[in-house]
């Protein structure tokens, strides 16, 4: 079968495709044929050897895949050979195949009124979840700030605020992406390249600040946007883009005691040994999607052996939602907001 690898860290050139067996399920493991499989930030971290949780080399990145079970092994019982299924791959990655064997109890059947390629983009709709949910507890009416709104992860935090009835300031970098992120239905949208976010923050609050501030840069930066909170607000951090913050972020919290300011960090390997807790998020954010509550916003369907034009694009910033990878596929598919280089 043919996969990408990495055999040293780099650039988007040195994801290669390999010709490599196609594994054997074993015990309690299913052999899953992908469909599709995304794209995302964790791939561009250990591609580059800046992710915490570095994998020894070579290996196959990807940690989320949509496809169907082409193999059984021993001792699994709630899934069937033919079944459409979503894989979670946080913890062991390897979804950039056309096979890969997973745990059993990571793979979740998926229903066939779904879309199996906006299946593959619920990884990012997870880990959404989880920030708004579990460690930002967020509450109806409680304004959040979405750096990176228009990517994956934003894009579903985005819809997923939404639902939640928040009211978000979506953030970009990008004069091209505002008029996506209106459309979207963002309350407000804050063009970084060109306004002072201190101030917009300012005045789309009527100057009580924010209360969640979520970001996956980092960065020097990282630490001022502690000045953007309200009252008892938060500021969780669940990427390293622009990598670790400096020191001296507890000493700007007590710069804002009166306010009573609170620093997160967020992981979906939190939940590395849960994968009760997996199966349920992502029956959840199935009957979302079967339901129209939320839609994946796909930018792109590539080829797999286009991975590195995909990473290509991702660090280029010109990604509005999803790329996701498809060996099925022979030329690559753009939706019609994608704005191809």
């Amino acid at each position: 079968m043919k996969a990408i690898r990495l055999h040293k860290t780099g650039g988007p050139e040195v994801l290669q495709v390999d010709e490599v067996e196609t594994p054997k399920p074993g015990l309690g493991e299913v052999l899953i044929r992908a469909h599709s499989i995304g794209v995302g930030l964790p791939d561009q971290l250990i591609r580059t050897g800046r992710y915490p949780w570095m994998p020894a080399l070579p290996t196959i990145p990807g940690i989320e895949m949509s496809g169907t079970v082409a193999a059984i092994g021993t001792n699994v019982t709630k899934l069937k050979e033919g079944e459409s299924v979503v894989v979670s791959a946080v913890p062991e990655r390897g979804c950039y195949a056309e096979y890969m064997v997973a745990d059993a109890n990571w793979v979740f059947p998926c229903s066939e009124a779904i879309n199996l390629s906006d299946a593959a983009c619920l990884i990012n709709y997870r880990v959404a979840w989880n920030i708004l949910h579990t460690a930002a507890r967020v509450r109806a009416g409680d304004t959040v700030v979405i750096v990176g709104a228009a990517g994956g992860v934003g894009n579903a935090l985005l819809q997923l605020a939404k639902v939640a009835e928040l009211v978000t300031v979506a953030l970009t970098r990008s004069p091209l992406k505002v008029k996506y992120l209106i459309e979207q239905g963002a309350d407000y949208v804050i063009d970084t390249s060109s306004n002072d976010l201190s101030k917009q923050i300012r005045t789309v609050t009527d100057g009580r600040g924010v209360d969640f501030f979520i970001d996956p840069v980092g960065g020097v930066s990282f630490v001022n946007h502690l000045d953007l909170l309200a009252p008892m607000g938060m500021l969780i951090m669940y990427g390293l883009m622009e990598g670790f913050p400096p020191d001296g972020i507890f000493r700007a919290q007590c710069k804002n005691w009166a306010r009573s300011p609170a620093v997160r960090l967020f992981s979906i390997h939190s939940y590395d040994d849960q994968p009760e807790v997996t199966e349920t998020n992502v029956a959840l954010l199935l009957k979302m999607i079967e339901d129209i509550r939320i839609k994946p916003m796909i930018y792109a369907e590539f080829p797999l052996n286009m991975a590195s034009e995909a990473h290509r694009l991702l660090d280029e910033g010109d990604v509005i939602g999803k790329i996701i990878l498809q060996p099925g596929r022979t030329k690559p598919l753009y939706t019609n907001f994608s704005i191809p280089l």
